[in-house]
């Protein structure tokens, strides 16, 4: 059950069923993602709107030594990709910017961030919550690098969420027990939320 709805999402996403993991919620995939991804003391840039489970994350990070910038939304409500081209330093390790804001409804040009960030080999992570069944994603084709979502938001049940995690990106473990879900989500899978997801 939990394998048949791995490929269903990956199905959906233009990506292989291993890239992708489930977790509890899209708020532990963003904590996973970002926590994960931050090895050392390190600059990660993000947007002043982002939904808290990234805001609250970045800002704990930020107590603990790394280097935070938050880019303000234009009039439109987008972020501009070119200003956070101009905000990448030397230490810049991530950038987790929202595909569609939760509470504006403005889209990011998601495509054009991930060209500025694979050319300089920074890490995307992309809280497409928002996104998922409203507008088509296809990673096959668009450069991100970790993505989260959540089922409700697509008339899935509630408590099931995914992470998406290219393949060769390798992320530290933020829980300690089993080994299920990449060892990345350890313990007992929601099997009914699962499936419900996919």
């Amino acid at each position: 059950t939990i394998e048949k709805a791995r490929i269903q999402v990956a199905n959906a996403l233009g990506c292989h069923q291993e890239e992708i993991i489930f977790t509890g919620c899209g708020s532990e995939s963003n904590n996973i993602a970002i926590k994960g991804a931050i090895k050392a003391k390190s600059h990660i840039i993000s947007s002043s709107y982002e939904h808290p489970s990234v805001i609250n994350v970045l800002k704990s990070l930020e107590q603990e030594g790394h280097s935070i910038t938050f880019i303000k939304p234009n009039k439109e409500g987008q972020i501009n990709a070119d200003l956070i081209k101009q905000k990448i330093t030397k230490k810049t390790k991530l950038i987790s910017i929202m595909f569609a804001n939760n509470e504006l409804g403005s889209i990011n040009d998601i495509s054009k961030i991930a060209k500025i960030t694979k050319s300089k080999g920074i890490i995307l992570h992309v809280d497409a919550v928002q996104c998922i069944g409203k507008i088509p994603i296809n990673l096959s084709e668009l450069d991100i690098d970790l993505m989260s979502l959540s089922a409700h938001k697509f008339y899935g049940p509630k408590g099931i969420g995914a992470l998406f995690i290219r393949k060769g990106i390798d992320l530290n473990p933020i829980l300690d027990g089993g080994g299920q879900e990449l060892n990345l989500r350890p313990g007992t899978e929601n099997i009914a939320g699962i499936a419900g997801l996919g």
